[in-house]
């Protein structure tokens, strides 16, 4: 009896023992099977990644991106073939794609862990962050420069999810919301910055000024700007010399430029003088009007500008405040500007209060008229075509010019005196 329960037990050991190598067989065999589809599939996305990069370089995009695609079908975690697809349309110049591409990967890139992330694909992750930096980057500029503001915030946007530790990012952003009137949010942006930077300081405190001065003189500027619009000639009296206006300049650091529509700005001056016009890159560019004004005159240039000065044709108006008592004209002039001074062919006409008016013609050398007499020891510049009695008298160092653009040692010809001779 003891002889058999003891011939059990010894089957029933044997019987587990064998089960258990057999569990153990199994378990190796599925292993070695499952390395074995691993290491097949990763030979088959190494193997489309390898065709990608042959087609690439061969200029054979569609086969480039349907081999990035299939590697993607088999791996969908793969940061290499999300790279190259952003290659591909990168190098067909489908900036936009690539961006795309590089988001989606990128996203992909965030779900995974720690333990999924190899050396590789760290690499590869760091190399699609940085492309996506400059070419969100390289489209937001482009459209800043092109002056679709819009267009420049969408991919200033995006560049500070991917680039938050660079003040450029955010400094950037800022700018094209000033450039489309928004100081508000502009200056939202720069508040935002969750860096420390010196430039972002000194751009927040800018601009925190001239969002107050904006807020303040929201009225103001208004009906400036409707005035300049509509041309209308009291405009000196009604703005420009009003306590008000003046507080404002006395404010300002650097001028205060606002848009109005497309392509179209006012500019204010911390001299006083105001702009409006056409505008590229923060520098007066196309067709303006410069306004001035003092407590006896009202000075408008119109015509066209470049880098910032008047270049091209164009018209000052000169119009003193009405003063019976010396008889004060008003001045014309017209002709051809080179960085504010005349130079050619310049018309010049005077209009006094008691109707007479009185045109010269005469060709300009760096803003200078050509010595044709001399008489009580000045110069004749020229004379009344119709009586010979009335004449300009310009003193050696005037010149034709549009305010402020005057060379230092010159005096701009509308400071000085228009004198009748009977």
């Amino acid at each position: 009896m003891e002889l058999e329960i003891e011939r059990e037990q010894i089957v029933r050991t044997i019987g587990k023992y064998i089960m258990k190598r057999k569990i153990i067989t199994v378990f190796l065999l599925t292993a070695i099977l499952l390395t074995g589809c691993a290491r097949m599939e990763d030979y088959r996305v190494n193997r489309q990644l390898d065709m990608g990069k042959q087609y690439l370089v061969e200029f054979e995009y569609d086969k480039a991106m349907l081999a990035y695609s299939k590697a993607l079908q088999i791996e969908p975690k793969s940061m290499a073939a999300y790279h190259g697809l952003s290659d591909v349309f990168t190098a067909q110049n489908e900036v936009d794609s690539s961006i795309n591409v590089l988001k989606k990967g990128l996203s992909v890139a965030d779900g995974l862990s720690m333990e999924e992330k190899s050396a590789d694909m760290v690499q590869q992750i760091r190399g699609m962050n940085r492309q996506i930096v400059e070419q969100l980057t390289d489209m937001g500029d482009e459209a800043f420069q092109k002056e679709k503001y819009k267009t420049a915030v969408r991919y200033y946007k995006d560049l500070i999810i991917y680039d938050s530790e660079e003040d450029t990012s955010y400094l950037k952003l800022s700018g094209a919301y000033e450039e489309m009137g928004d100081l508000e949010k502009a200056l939202q942006v720069l508040q935002d910055a969750d860096i420390a930077s010196d430039e972002l300081t000194r751009e927040q405190e800018r601009l925190s000024l001239r969002y107050e001065i904006k807020k303040e003189y929201e009225e103001l500027l208004a009906r400036l700007s409707s005035l300049i619009k509509a041309n209308d000639g009291q405009l000196a009296k009604e703005v420009l010399l009003t306590d008000e206006f003046l507080d404002l300049v006395s404010r300002l650091q650097e001028p205060l430029i606002l848009q109005q529509s497309e392509g179209q700005y006012i500019a204010i001056y911390p001299n006083g003088y105001v702009y409006m016009g056409q505008m590229e890159d923060e520098k007066r560019s196309g067709y303006g009007d410069y306004y001035t004004n003092n407590r006896e005159r009202y000075v408008v240039y119109s015509g066209e500008w470049k880098e910032d000065k008047p270049n091209g044709n164009g018209r000052i108006d000169t119009v003193v405040y009405t003063n019976l008592a010396t008889l004060s004209p008003n001045y014309y002039g017209s002709g051809y500007f080179e960085n504010g001074i005349s130079e050619g062919s310049f018309h010049f006409s005077i209009g006094y209060q008691n109707g007479n008016r009185y045109d010269y013609e005469f060709q300009n050398a760096g803003g200078i008229p050509p010595r044709q007499a001399r008489r009580d020891g000045r110069n004749l510049v020229g004379y009344s075509i119709t009586d010979y009695s009335h004449y300009f008298l310009m003193t050696d160092d005037s010149i034709f010019a549009v305010p402020t653009f005057e060379p230092e040692h010159y005096t701009s010809v509308f400071t000085d005196k228009l004198t009748i001779r009977n």
